[in-house]
């Protein structure tokens, strides 16, 4: 079964204080990557699920939140039921499952990265009181992107969409993303595959760069020069060297170690990239 549909696969149900605490834990991740609040616990460290009311209790604030939720999605408020579940997971299903019919390569790249995109995966964190809490690197979106793990998750994004793409074509990836010798989840190490099979462009380069190519954003790892961050881009380089991508892991701010896919514009000058058409 792949990762994503683990996540969305219902727990027994119906769901209440008397379901055990992983059902509910999952209940309550659910909650709020779709923006639904289950509560928040002041004297928990910021940067724990529990500040944001993850703790697997099936309280007057999760019973609240599923409310919410429910009335919401135009569903019955006294129970969370089959159909409850499903509604709450659907926008994973359907970007996971969605098959690109464009027959070129960038344009299925940009369009599945953007079905992607409009189901907004973020993680189990949320905003309050204008700070971003609860546990990094988690929830539902980012297991499902890191093969069940709770970790740095933009690889797994851009390889997911970039696969889906490649799957719905019925045609090779250019360069292997996983198998042996590849950290499926670590950005150097698919830039090192992409070196190999002849398909890295530097940025410093004079390379056309079709859209619906890896961007490989350049940094440091423990002082030596590498690539630190990845995504997709979705539009071609502009005359000014800049372009729009899609990237998860990131935030509309400016960061790229942050909590959402979002849609940004970057400069040639930082990234190299792994050409796939």
């Amino acid at each position: 079964m792949a990762q994503f549909e683990m996540e969305i696969a219902a727990p027994t149900l119906p769901l209440d204080a008397h379901s055990t605490d992983k059902d509910i834990l999952r209940l309550q991740e659910w909650l709020i990557v779709r923006g639904i609040g289950v509560g928040e616990n002041s004297n928990a460290q910021p940067g724990t699920a529990a500040a944001v009311g993850i703790d697997g209790d099936f309280g007057p604030s999760t019973e609240a939140g599923c409310k919410t939720f429910a009335a919401a999605a135009d569903l019955p408020p006294d129970a969370v039921t089959a159909a409850f579940w499903q509604t709450l997971t659907d926008g994973m299903a359907t970007a996971f499952r969605f098959r690109s019919t464009h027959p070129n390569v960038g344009d299925a790249v940009i369009e599945t990265a953007r079905a992607h995109l409009v189901q907004r995966p973020v993680e189990a964190r949320r905003f309050i009181d204008g700070e971003l809490r609860g546990r990094d690197n988690s929830g539902p979106w980012v297991r499902a992107y890191c093969l069940g793990h709770s970790d740095q998750w933009c690889q797994g994004a851009a390889s997911q969409w970039v696969k889906q793409a490649f799957a719905a074509l019925g045609r090779p990836l250019p360069f292997p993303l996983d198998g042996p010798g590849i950290a499926p989840l670590y950005v150097p190490s698919i830039v090192g595959s992409a070196r190999r099979h002849s398909c890295l462009a530097l940025g410093a380069s004079f390379t056309p760069i079709p859209a619906g190519s890896f961007f490989f954003v350049r940094g440091m790892i423990n002082g030596q020069p590498s690539h630190t961050h990845v995504g997709v881009t979705i539009s071609p380089i502009r005359p000014d060297g800049r372009f729009d991508t899609v990237e998860g892991n990131a935030s509309t701010d400016g960061s790229h170690n942050d909590w959402e896919v979002c849609q940004r514009t970057r400069s040639r000058t930082t990234c190299d990239f792994g050409v796939l058409a």
